[in-house]
């Protein structure tokens, strides 16, 4: 077995750079549950996103089963949030469409907005 060695101005190099990577992920990872936190759909974009009807979208928030609000402008805005932990846990079911599937769509438009800064036309904020 070889032994290799490292002097001590290139192991604190390394040691400098993997901690600025360390620190990158944790401040990616605060980032990303800070848009989670804060992101928010229209009706229309959960029904388009996950395929549903407004029926459906109007049983799920009269239950309440997902988290919403009023916008200033009448609007009923959902928390991305809550609308994924509900189909992550089973507390709503997308019709016709596996679980997986589903929390795929969400995590795209999620993606979609933070790559694009996607905004629908109906969005009041």
């Amino acid at each position: 077995m070889e032994v290799i060695t490292i002097d001590s101005a290139a192991f604190l190099k390394l040691k400098e750079q993997l901690d600025r990577i360390e620190s990158y992920i944790e401040r990616t990872v605060e980032l990303n549950k800070d848009i989670d936190d804060a992101l928010e759909m229209s009706s229309k974009d959960v029904m388009e996103v996950l395929r549903i009807s407004e029926s459906t979208l109007y049983r799920w928030r009269k239950n309440g089963l997902v988290k919403y609000h009023y916008a200033n402008s009448g609007d009923v805005r959902y928390y991305y949030k809550s609308l994924f932990v509900a189909i992550k846990c089973y507390q709503v079911k997308v019709p016709a469409t596996p679980k997986e599937e589903a929390l795929k769509r969400l995590m795209e438009f999620k993606d979609n907005v933070i790559l694009n800064g996607y905004v629908t036309k109906d969005k009041t904020k």
